[in-house]
């Protein structure tokens, strides 16, 4: 599990760094400005180490994400409870790094953007789980019937 769970993360850092990358540099390219808030930035000696800065917490944060998805593959929590220990980890981290790099409490920009891109991350992941519990389930019954009718 643990090798999963490293794997996961680290496919997830380098996707997101490689997508985030990419992201800025057309927004640098199109509106020729640093795809970052001046609060932000003002963190920091400069600009570049400010990028670099939230492109590395960008990066954790997806890395994070990724990780905790084996909580998903707990069986013996049931689907509430994996549910709600991911949706916990998950919001911690979200939270965290959206409140750092992107001013969430001053922004309505940021809330909006922050509760968008959290939802669709945590559903897509939430359907996952659901699906394949529902398999297990089916796997199950179906295992049942064949025995019922050996009998």
């Amino acid at each position: 599990m643990i090798k999963s769970m490293l794997k996961r993360m680290v496919n997830s850092f380098c996707y997101s760094i490689a997508i985030t990358t990419l992201l800025y540099f057309v927004m640098l390219k199109v509106a020729n400005q640093m795809p970052m808030l001046p609060e932000y930035a003002a963190k920091f000696d400069n600009d570049v180490t400010a990028l670099v800065v939230q492109l590395l917490l960008i990066g954790l944060m997806s890395a994070s994400l990724a990780g905790g998805t084996v909580i998903m593959e707990i069986e013996r929590l049931g689907l509430l409870v994996q549910s709600i220990v991911y949706f916990v980890i998950s919001s911690a981290v979200w939270i965290s790094v959206a409140s750092y790099c992107w001013g969430l409490g001053k922004y309505i920009q940021s809330a909006v953007s922050l509760i968008l891109s959290y939802s669709v991350s945590y559903a897509i992941c939430w359907i996952i789980q659901y699906k394949t519990c529902k398999k297990n389930i089916d796997e199950i019954n179906l295992r049942l019937k064949k025995l019922g009718q050996a009998e």
